[in-house]
């Protein structure tokens, strides 16, 4: 058994004809465990190649080929790892691994026959139980997976793993309290099982418990090897709590690891926006109120019936729209005279505005008559507006990058879209700030939403 970081030779670790599922493990610990011991692995695999490349003897060639393929599995790159894998899935631990690298990459009735291969000399083996189970729970069988993880009980109960799998099927199968309760006895057991301490990290990520779920992603993260969706996640929470060192340093790790990781990337790009941010706070409070103000509607002042019936055929609602539209334009509606025009234009004096003031847009003056600030030109995208990353990789997922294309569409809208009402609640209440809204479910699209030409 390999106890000690000491033994980390991977000239002798790395025998085709003594490998086993143990010295992988351990292989895999070590060299996630220093950017030193990577490089040295990295190092390695380039001989691997190379020594595929010059060998003649095909039995000595499919020996690189299974190191190979196990050092690519280990590094992460699956598709490479399987290809050299094919050739060698005759042999026992070549099968398991392929099994291994067909369940990442989303085959799992290839993965479910490499697996039942490597444990034909051991119908018992329970480790190769579990990834069958997981496999099998993954495409969709989770009641199958349940029954290999329980016909295990009385042999291994002292096994985190299998109460981590036992778990993950229970949650599949909504049944959320009772998977709790397994996920916690397999940390009763092995308090450094990272898949038990992730799963337990995510629900409670899930159920809005960020204090919970923080410390236990932190637990997960600390571990080596580790989950980049640990690192992701609880990168995302930091965010969104205002800790932003700590998300800039939780994707570069895993930007360190897959340099091209998209989604590090793109959380990484949104944190550094956040850093650099412009925001006035006086600023923000005038605009909520003027917000507030531009939104009220029509029917809540005194008009004479003629004038209201109008306004209302011109689709006109709210005090915002009056300063969207011209004189001119009022007159030349039918049946709408000098009386209603003054009506109107004494309502809006009551409020400082007037109007055609928002259409006033090379003046440089805002619709209370001041200087246009930084923050106009700034609040373009919606990770500008302080927006949880959850909020935004909500609107992200439905194609709305931009505040202009968040301002065209309903909170009725956005709910058809999949975003939830807690979300839609903080969009509504962070683009108040900014006296923005949402686009009522009456307005016909002419006027709704800010002006984003300037």
């Amino acid at each position: 058994m390999i106890t000690s970081a000491i033994e980390f030779d991977l000239d002798k670790l790395l025998d085709a004809e003594n490998i086993n599922r143990e010295t992988v493990s351990f292989i895999k610990t070590q060299v996630y465990s220093s950017k030193e011991r990577m490089e040295e692995f990295e190092e390695r695999i380039e001989s691997l190649e190379d020594d595929i490349k010059k060998e003649r003897d095909s039995a000595k060639s499919k020996d690189w080929m299974l190191l190979l393929g196990i050092c690519e599995w280990i590094v992460g790159d699956t598709k490479t790892a399987s290809k050299f894998l094919r050739e060698v899935k005759s042999r026992k631990i070549g099968s398991y691994y392929l099994g291994k690298c067909y369940h990442e990459l989303g085959d799992y009735n290839h993965a479910l026959e490499c697996f039942a291969r490597a444990k034909k000399t051991d119908a018992e083996e329970f480790d190769i139980s579990m990834d069958i189970a997981e496999t099998k729970r993954m495409a969709g069988s989770a009641d199958e997976a349940l029954r290999i993880v329980k016909s295990f009980l009385h042999s291994h109960k002292e096994s985190a793993e299998l109460f981590y799998q036992w778990g993950h099927c229970l949650d599949d199968l909504g049944e959320y309290q009772e998977a709790f309760a397994k996920y916690e006895q397999a940390l009763q057991i092995d308090p450094n099982h990272p898949k038990a301490l992730f799963r337990v990290a995510f629900n409670c990520d899930m159920d809005g418990e960020d204090e919970k779920a923080i410390e236990y992603y932190e637990r997960c993260a600390n571990l080596s090897p580790t989950y980049k969706n640990a690192f992701i996640n609880l990168g995302i929470l930091y965010e969104d709590n205002g800790k932003y060192e700590e998300a800039m340093c939780c994707y570069g790790s895993v930007l360190d690891a897959e340099p091209n990781n998209g989604r590090a990337l793109l959380f990484s790009k949104d944190v550094k926006a956040s850093t650099i941010m412009y925001y006035d706070e006086e600023v923000s409070k005038k605009q909520g109120k003027e917000g507030e103000l531009l939104n009220i509607p029509i029917t809540d002042f005194e008009l004479s019936v003629r004038s209201r019936n109008c306004l209302e055929k011109m689709n006109i609602r709210t005090l915002k729209d009056l300063t969207m539209i011209t004189e001119a334009d009022l007159l030349s509606f039918k049946n709408f005279g000098e009386t209603s025009l003054n009506e109107i234009k004494s309502i809006l004096a009551q409020k400082g505005l007037r109007l055609g003031q928002g259409l006033e847009k090379d003046s440089g003056v805002d619709l209370f008559g001041e200087k246009k600030g930084r923050r106009a030109d700034l609040v373009r995208t919606v990770y500008e507006i302080g927006l949880s990353v959850r909020c935004r990789n909500a609107l992200r997922k439905i194609g709305i990058e931009t505040i202009e294309d968040l301002a065209k569409k309903s909170d009725i809208e956005l709910d058809k879209e999949g975003i939830k009402k807690n979300y839609i609640d903080e969009i509504k209440e962070t683009l108040l700030k900014y006296g923005l809204s949402l686009k009522t479910t009456i307005d016909c699209g002419t006027n709704s939403g800010p002006d984003f030409t300037t």
